[in-house]
């Protein structure tokens, strides 16, 4: 088990992480690239799913449309797989919470809702920052148009024009952002990643409104005079920033790189540790042994820098059974904003 935690009173045996401004973590690459596509089907059975890759789409109904197909193709030009939840052909709250616990026990990075229903995008909204902080389920939702004020959801606004002039309303193009954001390594931003395939930006923004839209959390795209469409800033909805959330929690790239960092401490603490070793000195030395090399590991990938040693410390918890472990590491941010002067002579 896994989650966030404010004194030591957990129940379940398993490692409890928080992260705050100034004491985060990092990780080393996982297996990311899955995308939960909630999408309604003329064809097959409300709660069905079907994981299809770039190579692959066999388990698609007898009889789907090339149409049906589409939103997953957007996702798979960032994403290894997409998982498609079908919601039948007239999805109610019923179906959504259906949807939604059945997907407590499915694993992928990004949830993808294409559709702009504010009550159903609410649910969404509150079920995924639950998943993170009391399951410890470190996933993000893409919708469209809602401000959800959370590092857990990403507020796509711009639809965009495809080559074969095909538009798509911002609510669809919701998939190709879940698709990237999932599909990204962890020392990697989306900052001016190109949307393949897409010619234009529906509506385009000028300077002045993206500044405002970037402002107010929202993921917005922009065109050149080549018509190539790009991600103008990866950021998610977090707008409000604390002493303990500042606003490093807004970069999608930091959420990868802490997301990475606790999913691999639980996967070593649970695989390794929890009922392993003793809680005495020499299992904690040995558990602190193991981060060290961890985050030696993370660091040649420049996920993180400045670490040592002694920037990691494990200690006996309040129960007998507990650890505590304090790491103080430095994630590295992308180069997103370069400030150059020109003096003419």
């Amino acid at each position: 088990m896994a989650g966030t935690w404010t004194t030591q009173n957990k129940v379940l045996p398993g490692a409890y992480v928080n992260f705050l401004t100034n004491t985060p973590l990092s990780i080393t690459p996982g297996d990311s690239g899955i995308v939960i596509l909630l999408q309604e089907m003329s064809v097959g059975n409300a709660g069905d799913m079907y994981a299809v890759s770039a190579s692959d789409k066999s388990e698609y109904p007898d009889g789907v449309k090339d149409t049906e197909k589409l939103l997953a193709n957007e996702a798979l030009k960032g994403a290894k797989t997409v998982i498609v939840y079908n919601l039948g052909t007239s999805h109610t709250d019923t179906v959504l919470n259906t949807a939604l616990e059945t997907l407590k026990t499915v694993e992928f990075n990004t949830l993808c809702y294409p559709y702009e229903t504010e009550a159903n995008q609410q649910v969404i909204s509150t079920w995924v920052k639950s998943m993170r902080n009391d399951d410890g389920v470190k996933i993000q939702a893409v919708l469209s148009n809602y401000a959800a004020d959370s590092e857990a959801v990403i507020n796509v606004v711009q639809g965009i024009k495809l080559s074969d002039e095909t538009t798509l309303t911002a609510a669809q193009t919701t998939a190709w952002v879940a698709g990237i954001t999932a599909g990204a390594n962890i020392n990697q931003s989306n900052t001016g990643k190109t949307y393949l395939g897409a010619i234009d930006v529906v509506p385009r923004m000028t300077k002045t409104e993206m500044e405002a839209a970037i402002t107010e959390g929202k993921f917005v795209l922009k065109v050149d005079s080549s018509q190539n469409v790009s991600a103008v800033y990866d950021i998610n909805s977090l707008t409000t920033y604390t002493t303990e959330k500042s606003n490093l929690f807004r970069k999608n790239k930091f959420i990868r790189t802490i997301d990475g960092i606790n999913n691999d401490i639980v996967e070593i603490f649970e695989s390794n540790y929890v009922g392993k070793i003793n809680n005495d000195d020499d299992g904690r030395a040995l558990l602190r042994a193991y981060l060290i090399d961890y985050f030696n590991t993370v660091q040649d990938l420049s996920a993180i820098r400045k670490f040592s040693a002694n920037d990691i410390t494990v200690s006996a918890g309040s129960d007998s059974d507990a650890v505590v472990i304090s790491c103080n590491i430095q994630p590295v941010d992308s180069a997103e904003k370069i400030y150059i002067t020109v003096n003419l002579a």
